[in-house]
């Protein structure tokens, strides 16, 4: 068989997708060539048809056991295979254009653990704002509010400098210069959530050892010129521990910002376009209700 994998994977690269992204593509794309390779023996990939992409569906699910918020990783990853094998003329119809993804059991609680209702999220905070130490603590509601309020990544708020924040006007704005995929991007922190930020940057300023005053860097850590991803998840690890809660990453504060954004009524494109997301499949998960939510809206029967 003809290998398009690799041409798939410089392909990826041009378009500066996430390494982490294109792994699993990769990985993807194998699985599905390997299955249908040993199934059919010879396989023509010019004539695969949408039966075929069913049938390996039906195999991740019954033979592999796969969950259905895994199985819509493969779709998606060869709705990207089969878009670019159409694009570079190698097939003449794309198999792929009906297969939707799989529908989640979110009463089963497939998306309880994503975000953080309104309660916990303040709750968490209250921990944060009872930190002793003056430069922790600015620091840290900084942090959350970017994560929480302006959908920051991880990686995007420990590499921010303090010439990519913009206080100009009453609401900040912040450049991130290497989002995913190496992404250029201006997001906006808007004037109530900004107060945090503001502290800390005038903190910030007058901190006088030489390491603080020579780094670049928006955040640091007391003995560092900078505050690592890790160091971010510690400091994490540290308030939920002391608010007695789970599973607390910063990831968790993202997609809380995106719930916020679904539970105030905001358009699905609107909330793709405000947390950067390539494709609005990755954004629906947050228009369907989690499992504490439908038992709410039953005890209000």
């Amino acid at each position: 068989m003809q290998n398009y994998v690799d041409p798939f994977v410089s392909y990826l690269y041009e378009e500066a997708k996430d390494p982490k992204t294109i792994a699993s593509y990769r990985t993807t794309v194998v699985h599905f060539l390997t299955w249908k390779e040993q199934r059919d023996g010879e396989y023509i990939i010019e004539e695969t048809r949408p039966i075929d992409i069913k049938e390996y569906i039906s195999y991740l699910k019954h033979q592999c056991k796969r969950k259905p918020a895994t199985i819509n990783k493969y779709i998606v990853a060869l709705k990207v295979f089969f878009a670019f094998l159409l694009s570079s003329g190698i097939i003449k119809d794309n198999p792929m254009t009906r297969i939707k993804v799989e529908k989640l059991d979110y009463a089963n609680g497939a998306n309880q653990t994503k975000w953080l209702t309104k309660e916990e999220q303040d709750r968490f905070i209250s921990y944060v704002q009872l930190e002793p130490n003056e430069f922790k603590r600015l620091r840290n509601l900084a942090i959350i509010d970017l994560m929480l309020y302006s959908g920051l990544r991880v990686n995007e708020v420990s590499s921010l400098e303090i010439n990519d924040i913009i206080t100009k006007d009453k609401d900040v704005q912040v450049i991130i210069r290497e989002g995913k995929g190496n992404k250029f991007a201006t997001v906006i922190l808007v004037q109530k959530h900004a107060k945090n930020l503001r502290k800390w940057l005038k903190y910030r300023k007058g901190l006088d050892k030489d390491i603080h005053k020579s780094s670049p860097r928006l955040f640091v850590s007391e003995r560092s010129p900078f505050f690592t991803e890790r160091g971010i998840q510690k400091m994490l690890n540290k308030y939920a521990e002391l608010a007695n809660m789970d599973h607390i990453t910063p990831h968790r504060f993202r997609h809380s910002f995106c719930k916020n954004l679904a539970n105030a009524g905001t358009p699905i494109e609107l909330i793709r376009r405000l947390a950067r997301h390539e494709s609005i499949q990755t954004t629906a998960i947050y228009l369907e209700s989690s499992q504490e939510e439908q038992i709410e809206a039953l005890r209000k029967v």
